[in-house]
This record gives structure tokens, sequence and C-alpha cells, in this order.
């Protein structure tokens, strides 16, 4: 689905915008907790579902 990796990269912005000025918005501990946990699940999806397309090139 295309929608995947426009998806994860909000993610991945997200959690970087809530890491750097989450502290504005709610408790500085539960926004870098909540923007760490966005980012490191955005990162992994994007890099699974790259790696799910090398495989397909490879065969």
């Amino acid at each position: 689905m295309k929608i995947k990796p426009p998806f994860y990269l909000l993610l991945i912005i997200l959690g970087g915008i809530l890491i750097g000025f989450g502290g504005k918005f709610m408790r500085n501990e539960y926004a870098m907790i909540l923007g760490i946990v966005l980012l490191m699940f955005g990162i992994y999806k994007t890099s699974t579902s790259w790696s799910k397309g090398e495989d397909k090139k490879e065969e």
C-alpha cells in the first residue's frame, strides 16, 4: 500500500516535534517518552518496509 511510507514519515516527524516542543503542551517527561516511542516505531516500520522491498528486487 502506498500510504504507509508517508504515514511512517509523519510518525517520525511527530516524534521529533514532541521531543523538542512537547514540554510546552504536557509534562516534559511524558512528552519525551511519547516522542521517543513514536520516533522509534516510525523508524522501525520504515526500515522493515525497505528491507521487504529489497527482498522483492532480489527475486
